[in-house]
């Protein structure tokens, strides 16, 4: 498969600002599973590239003098491999045990290991049926909710309210996994389709789990899939603070108001149309 991918992030600001810094995290890399032909990021003010300690590819955005706006377009293609590949250890910046580390949104209570353990026999016994298992347990008590809850709650408390998007029941996941015994880590990205229909939609996230012998494995709980080969990997981390595609701050008080819009689409059924220009 080969998509095409637009993503553009404005921030409008109430009050002026002089001064806003942003982390971004919106260009994929190639590897198993992915071959990026093609990505440009374009942006006001100074844009400088760098490679976080996850190995994901990142830039730091400044923008100085008076602004009301900020806007940041990513755009390319990438071509994804007929079947679902486990990356592997040797690949990696840091060994698999670092993602048994909890952080504030993954911690995994009395709540969430209690209910994690009624998952422990069939994840010891056969670890990828085990957690195919428990992706259909967090999709029965947690109903989908689309965008992601602000401000992002915590894996236990997306238990409790039983409800949760992408983010939240990834972040569900990963607590089960770790207090499992199982690396497991956050990966933020595109969900992409079969379909030569254009789909606009906005980002996506789901989680890696480690399998000893085999490799990183995916599970998208909000759409029930296990190593699909239908996600773009932009970037990975403990939890969705070390993926998120925009994050900083600026000088200057009031609210902001942030539009995302994210267009995908078949990038041979574009072709045609930019070989006539």
């Amino acid at each position: 498969m080969r998509v095409a991918i637009n993503h553009e992030t404005i921030y409008r600001y109430q009050a002026e600002t002089n001064y806003s810094i942003q982390y971004l995290r919106m260009c994929p890399i190639s590897g198993a599973g992915q071959r990026v032909l093609s990505w440009k990021l374009a942006s006001p003010g100074n844009l400088r590239p760098w490679t976080d300690g996850f190995g994901n590819a990142a830039h730091v955005l400044v923008v100085e003098g008076p602004h009301r706006e900020i806007r940041i377009k990513a755009t390319g293609e990438v071509e994804l491999s007929d079947v679902g590949t486990p990356l592997l250890a040797d690949i990696e910046p840091h060994p698999p045990e670092l993602f048994l580390r909890s952080t504030r949104l993954t911690t995994a209570d009395e709540r969430v290991t209690r209910f994690a353990g009624g998952f422990k026999p069939a994840v010891t016994g056969n670890p990828r049926k085990g957690l195919d298992n428990l992706v259909a347990g967090i999709r029965q008590n947690v109903e989908t909710k689309p965008g992601p809850a602000k401000p992002a709650p915590t894996a236990s408390q997306v238990l409790e309210r039983k409800t949760g998007g992408s983010q939240e029941q990834a972040h569900l996941f990963i607590s089960c996994c770790r207090s499992l015994g199982v690396p497991a880590r956050y990966v933020s990205g595109y969900l992409c389709s079969d379909s030569r229909d254009e789909t606009a939609v906005s980002g996506h996230a789901w989680a890696e789990a480690w399998i000893e012998g085999a490799g990183w494995f995916s599970y998208d709980v909000a759409n029930r899939m296990s190593n699909a080969k239908a996600h773009v990997r932009m970037a990975v981390g403990l939890d969705h603070l070390d993926t998120s595609p925009v994050r900083g701050l600026r000088r200057g008080a009031g609210p902001d108001d942030m539009e995302v819009s994210v267009t995908i689409s078949d990038a041979r059924k574009l072709k045609p149309q930019r070989d006539q220009q």
